[in-house]
């Protein structure tokens, strides 16, 4: 008698019944068997065609474009106080990334314009500083001074990288949440090395994450608020410590309390306090602590992000967040990181 197989038994459970029966059989065409075979994620790209690339490519590819623009202005500004030279690295290791993520995904590399961010004057006598060409003139011996001056910036450069925000966060918000983080990090990096080039952004009301997005970067700053009141008293008046701390309160209060507001019936009751390391005597021990309150608002945010997909207004406020707890934890001492908020991706 030949075997027959309940539908519920599986491959391996018919084999092994055979075997026991002494039996044999042959299974072809089978349509309902899996095979080992693993889908590439590259399966189906092709490079000429963008419909077939990977989701987000093309807002990766023109952030690689952006920062390769950004580091060429770079190179026109000079350097102050060794900012130049630390926003080449993490730019650096910004666009090695992303052309990493690009190439995994099937996607050959596009050639890269060389458009600087800002540019020197053209024979005209006008500059450029919005990434357009311009031809440079050959300057005169003579004119060696006057070069000099018409050079652009830093904060020429950071008023590009400040303007840029509009576009960033308008791609931000078509990115799917495989690669929403990471561009979400990297804008807010963008618009923090605005600030350190001298042309912060100027916000308005903060316009989220608001309702239950909301809540896990108002449990960060309450936290950070209370620790930087405590490091704050504990540090002697008038000095140099202090007005460090009180510098990132003042605007970390205001925006906790946006935060609870934005956050409404969803909030949670603030507790009377939070436990903190002791005894907190030197000023070594209080920065620290000052400066990992601080860093948690950057992860926190990003968690935030991944609830409002798609919503360019909260997508902003998330941008606005971590970029002003990437420049709260420069001016406490902390590193600059490529991607404030999140390991390396």
């Amino acid at each position: 008698m030949n075997p027959v197989m309940p539908p519920a038994l599986s491959r391996r459970a018919l084999l092994r019944a055979l075997a026991l029966a002494g039996g044999s059989v042959v299974l072809t065409g089978c349509d309902d068997l899996q095979t080992d075979r693993v889908v590439s994620p590259t399966d189906g790209v092709e490079p000429d065609d963008p419909a077939t690339w990977p989701a987000d490519t093309t807002l990766l590819i023109a952030a690689r474009q952006r920062i390769h623009g950004y580091r060429l202005g770079l190179r026109l500004v000079g350097d102050e106080e060794g900012t130049a030279a630390e926003l080449e690295d993490l730019w650096r290791q910004q666009q090695e990334r992303l052309e990493l993520l690009i190439t995994l995904g099937g996607v050959p590399l596009p050639d890269l314009l060389d458009d600087p961010a800002v540019t020197l004057p053209d024979s005209t006598g006008s500059t450029g500083s919005t990434g357009a060409a311009a031809t440079t003139a050959a300057p005169d011996e003579d004119d060696g001074e006057d070069e000099e001056q018409d050079r652009p910036t830093a904060s020429d450069l950071g008023r590009v990288l400040r303007d840029d925000r509009t576009e960033a966060c308008r791609d931000l918000s078509t990115a799917t949440p495989t690669n929403l983080l990471l561009l979400a990090s990297l804008t807010a990096q963008h618009v923090a090395s605005a600030a350190w080039l001298g042309s912060p952004v100027e916000w308005g009301p903060l316009p989220g994450p608001s309702g239950a997005a909301a809540v896990p970067v108002l449990a960060a700053a309450r936290p950070a608020v209370f620790g930087l009141e405590v490091v704050a008293a504990r540090s002697a008046p008038d000095s140099d410590e202090r007005a460090d701390y009180e510098a990132v309160l003042v605007p970390l209060r205001g925006l906790t309390r946006q935060l609870s507001t934005l956050a409404g019936q969803a909030a949670p009751v603030a507790p009377l306090g939070y436990d903190l390391p002791e005894p907190l005597e030197t000023a070594e021990e209080r920065r620290d602590l000052a400066r990992r309150l601080v860093a948690d608002l950057g992860p926190a945010t990003l968690e935030a992000a991944q609830r409002v997909p798609g919503d360019l207004a909260q997508l902003t406020g998330v941008v606005r967040i971590v970029s002003e707890a990437a420049t709260w934890g420069a001016l406490l001492g902390g590193s600059r990181r490529a991607f404030p908020g999140m390991t390396l991706p």
